[in-house]
């Protein structure tokens, strides 16, 4: 049982991979400018560990060095900002071009007409399957990228405050992973019942329609419940992380924070922090991610396939 589904979702990863690689050129330039923004990203952190470092070291007297601080932060911005909007751009058309591909795959793969769920299937599922093929192009460079570029920061700037580091975003990416199953179930009833919607329009069906559209409406709210109660346990308990790192520091004296703080690489601490924060949190918000499309992948890629084993 266990080969038969490794063999499907290879099966359907190798699906996904031809939709990616249908526009080779926008798949290696999303590639691109995901890695390029997430390992720039992390020098806002040497930003203010130099900035905090050499304040203290002048005292009070700041006024030299004022100047060249704000042209280095305005200079980090520019930079940052384009890298951005060049990625965004990159990938909002990359993202338009993979649904498009979608239809298309979907309506030659279908079998035979279906009317109405036709239509379901290439405004709905495609659109959330691309959320799919999202995690490939895009979130797994992130989450690697920043990841890696994070680390290698804090150890070249303050390497003794990695492990605490770890200590303190581990605890969130455990309980992450409780949500994924209740995530695809709602999304898979989400999309029949917007294909029973998009089957309800005609004036005979007016009940079936309302009746429809107030299922749709509970799944909705299941889903959001479900995603945002995630992020709620996942923001506690990154609180839950500082609150470890505190109690073995302070009461058992573990080592696991410098007996001598600086201030600079507090605040590198804190503001890596954040940042390290950020992916693999994202690791739990792709897992959910994957599970969420799922249902709408083997909708559109497999579309013969029975969607009650999704």
């Amino acid at each position: 049982m266990k080969k038969v589904a490794k063999n499907h979702i290879f099966s359907l990863f190798i699906d996904m991979m031809r939709v990616l690689l249908s526009y080779p050129k926008w798949f290696v330039a999303a590639i691109i400018s995901t890695i390029i923004v997430a390992a720039v990203e992390p020098s806002f952190a040497w930003f203010a560990k130099t900035v905090v470092d050499d304040l203290k070291k002048v005292n009070n007297d700041i006024s030299a060095y004022l100047p060249k601080y704000i042209i280095m932060f305005g200079g980090l911005l520019l930079g940052m900002g384009i890298l951005k909007f060049a990625d965004k751009i990159i990938d909002k058309t990359f993202e338009t071009l993979l649904i498009i591909s979608l239809q298309r795959t979907y309506l030659q793969r279908r079998g035979q007409e279906r009317g109405a769920e036709d239509i379901s299937r290439i405004l709905f599922d495609s659109n959330r399957a691309k959320a799919g093929l999202d995690i490939i192009h895009k979130d797994s460079w992130r989450i690697i990228s920043l990841t890696i570029s994070v680390i290698i920061w804090q150890f070249n700037l303050a390497p003794q405050w990695l492990p605490a580091l770890f200590i303190a975003v581990l605890p969130p990416v455990l309980i992450g992973f409780l949500f994924g199953k209740y995530l695809q179930q709602a999304s898979l009833n989400m999309l029949t019942i917007q294909g029973n919607i998009a089957a309800s329009t005609s004036d005979d069906k007016r009940s079936e329609l309302f009746a429809h559209q107030k299922s749709f409406l509970r799944q909705v709210i299941r889903l959001e419940a479900f995603k945002g109660g995630s992020e709620i346990l996942m923001n506690l308990l990154s609180w839950f992380g500082l609150l470890i790192i505190a109690i073995l520091a302070f009461v058992f004296d573990s080592g696991i924070i410098p007996k001598n703080i600086q201030a600079g690489d507090l605040v590198l601490f804190w503001t890596n922090l954040n940042l390290l924060s950020k992916p693999l949190n994202d690791i739990i918000k792709v897992y959910n991610k994957a599970r969420e499309s799922y249902p709408a992948l083997i909708r559109i890629l497999r579309p013969q396939e029975l969607t009650s084993k999704s």
